[in-house]
């Protein structure tokens, strides 16, 4: 009987493990960008890695107003401006690729950045 226990215990933890992965190994994961911070001009983190799949929230910090355009891929772009603190836009990344965006009315001041999509 014992060894019994010990055989169903292994295949209750086995069979947890197999769902725990296959659950995370599809997860898309959210990052959020900051548009304005610490009294500066920039986007927040200006650079980040993200997988194909993931959702990017960008958020309207300090300093309105921004938005959000990716050269050559209006399809990533939100072109309105936001002027409430907190107003956010997410976006999501279906594409492998090194994106660049600008906040429009504030890049010559080099509200810039670069997503990467793995």
């Amino acid at each position: 009987m014992k060894e019994f226990l010990n055989w169903s215990k292994r295949c209750v933890v086995v069979c947890v493990l197999l769902v725990f992965c296959f659950f995370w190994g599809s997860t898309a994961y959210a990052v959020e960008i900051l548009m304005g911070n610490e009294g500066m001009l920039v986007f927040e983190p200006c650079e980040l890695t993200i997988a194909v799949g993931d959702t990017v929230t960008f958020r309207n910090n300090e300093l309105p107003p921004h938005n959000m355009m990716v050269a050559d891929h209006p399809e990533y772009s939100h072109s309105d401006l936001a002027f409430a603190p907190g107003e956010s836009f997410d976006v999501t990344f279906d594409k492998a690729g090194d994106y660049r965006f600008q906040c429009d009315p504030h890049a010559g001041a080099g509200m810039i950045g670069v997503i990467h999509v793995e």
